[in-house]
């Protein structure tokens, strides 16, 4: 086996210079790719959100999203489901917008376009509305339309 001498020079310690000074610059180069990721359609986005047993318990898709804000995604043709938290879980309501606003951090979406939801016996629409995730329910408040589909008495508040 031969020996290889390292004879120091010029380029050889710039080379020393750059790999220690590479794990700085990575945070760098990351912190400019996440802003790059501003504004880049993500096609085909799903957003499942699971209770603590695994289960998803409610999920936002679109057909594309973008990132707006730091905390704050733009999605196109949204379809929001809504499920049950029973060991077969049935579908509470889904509801679709041509555009929402997600807040991943708050599980919250809204939106100040249409939204049409679709429940067992009820149908309804809104135009400006908010959807919380931790209480599973939409609060509609502008242009209000509800349909139900049953009599009174088969209904439950």
């Amino acid at each position: 086996m031969k020996a290889v001498k390292i004879i120091p020079s010029k380029s050889f310690r710039k080379a020393v210079l750059l790999l220690c000074l590479l794990p700085y610059n990575v945070g760098g180069v990351m912190a400019l790719e996440s802003q790059s990721l501003w504004n880049v359609p993500i096609n085909g986005f799903v957003l499942p959100i699971f209770n603590m047993a695994g289960q998803t318990i409610w999920e936002v898709r679109g057909h594309s999203a973008i990132m707006v804000e730091d905390n704050l995604l733009c999605i196109k043709n949204m379809k929001l489901r809504c499920f049950t938290e029973e060991e077969n879980p049935q579908e509470i309501f889904f509801a679709i917008s041509n555009t929402a606003f997600v807040v991943p951090q708050t599980n919250s979406v809204s939106g100040n376009f249409e939204i049409k939801i679709f429940g067992q016996n009820f149908y309804a629409s809104a135009h400006t509305w908010e959807f919380s995730g931790n209480e599973k329910k939409i609060i509609a408040k502008n242009r209000v339309k509800v349909f139900l589909d049953c009599n009174l008495e088969g209904c439950s508040p």
